[in-house]
């Protein structure tokens, strides 16, 4: 049949099925195989799915899918028809799974996967993002991109401080595409020496694999980063919270940004009464594609951090800063917000190590009942927490296959 159709027709048709549906079409014949497979279609497919999330075409905002991740040994309470509750410890290991964002995250998983790496010293990756489908993982040395609906992987290592006896003293990276040709792109600032700016600056581009240095200069503030928050790529750059070096005069806080276009720095300045906080516990994430500063007492290990949310309603008119709410659960503190969920609600950690999921205008906060157990000797636990939302693409398809799927839950 497919003879009959002109390849726009069928392209039409086709963008529309899922990947998996996909894997199995190209064996239909040789010219689907060769239009799956195509760049160009992978392309109009990724857009398609983009512009499918942006415009909100799903029938309920509980369909999102969303990707979720944590590592070491996990309490969690299972209850039975009569409401007894039983704790249940997990074995300790990290822990990839797809989820619905409803009631029944975070745990009734719809799909388990296996990390897309190998675990070495008992250390997890950090997770730079999640775009155009692509989770984006790196360690000191190397970064991994890794398509879960494909279960396919690209490895790369660092250009600077990547051997063994050599390593920038901190590394930060933004993971974004490019608005004009889609390219997916990763950005590592190297700071090479301890609050020594300007960084070495590095891009990677998944279109022609290798890594080389950007031509603006970097910029003159250190950028923090929280161990594993979904990204903050909006308006075609990705977004830090940076302050200025210590013994460098006054304080000084701005939001630094990436334009990955045209592979520059520009700066945003934040609400007054922020640009001079010392220690500014906060970090920068997404609601509804605007800015938002939210609060993460992991960056720095002082006893200082705001409570406070604010939102950027113009992107790049400092005037429009806002602030929404405080975050107010009781006498537990606030460890870091990981992400904003679908009803509106903040997915929080708490100084407990607690998972709660905090609505900001009632206050109310619920205990998802899963926690992480402390391990001997380790802080690395609510650092591994990350969830974003997950996104089908075939980007990778035609890199090596790994089977990494444990199971789909009955």
């Amino acid at each position: 049949m497919s003879d009959y159709l002109p390849d726009e027709c069928l392209t039409e048709v086709l963008v529309r099925v899922p990947v998996k549906s996909l894997m199995r079409f190209r064996c239909v014949a040789k010219t689907w195989h060769s239009l799956i497979s195509s760049p160009a279609f992978i392309a109009t497919h990724l857009n398609h799915a983009r512009h499918k999330a942006s415009h909100g075409e799903r029938s309920k905002l509980q369909d999102q899918i969303i990707l979720f991740r944590h590592y070491s040994a996990c309490e969690y309470a299972d209850e039975d028809d009569h409401g007894y509750r039983t704790w249940i410890t997990s074995d300790e290991e990290e822990c990839f799974a797809l989820h619905k964002d409803d009631e029944s995250f975070p745990h009734s998983p719809t799909l388990n996967l296996k990390p897309p790496h190998n675990m070495w010293s008992g250390q997890y990756f950090p997770i730079v993002g999640l775009m155009n489908g692509i989770v984006c993982l790196v360690d000191w040395s190397r970064c991994i991109f890794w398509n879960p609906s494909l279960n396919t992987t690209m490895e790369t290592s660092f250009r600077t401080g990547a051997g063994t006896f050599f390593r920038p003293v901190m590394h930060i990276f933004g993971l974004g595409c490019d608005p004009i040709t889609n390219d997916l792109k990763l950005v590592r600032l190297a700071y090479l020496k301890k609050n020594v700016v300007p960084p070495v600056v590095e891009i990677f581009t998944l279109v022609t694999k290798s890594w080389r240095e950007v031509a603006a200069p970097g910029p003159m503030y250190i950028l923090v980063q929280s161990k594993s928050s979904p990204q903050a790529f909006v308006s075609g750059a990705f977004h830090w919270v940076a302050h200025t070096p210590p013994g460098q005069g006054s304080s000084s806080n701005v939001i630094v940004a990436f334009d990955m276009e045209n592979e520059v720095f520009y700066e945003i300045a934040l609400p007054s009464c922020l640009s001079s906080k010392p220690h500014l516990n906060m970090t920068v994430v997404l609601l509804n594609g605007s800015l938002v500063l939210v609060p993460d007492n992991e960056v720095y290990g002082d006893s200082y951090y705001s409570n406070s949310v604010w939102i950027m309603k113009e992107y790049g008119v400092v005037e429009s800063w806002t602030k929404l709410f405080d975050i107010d659960i009781g006498e537990q503190g606030v460890r870091r917000v990981i992400t904003f969920r679908n009803n509106g609600e903040l997915l929080l950690n708490s100084d407990g190590k607690e998972l709660l999921s905090y609505e900001p205008y009632t206050r109310e906060t619920r205990d998802l009942h899963f926690k992480v157990r402390p391990s001997d000797g380790t802080s690395y636990e609510t650092g591994s927490y990350f969830v974003d939302t997950h996104m089908e693409s075939l980007v990778l398809l035609n890199e090596a296959h790994r089977p990494r799927l444990v199971g789909r839950i009955s």
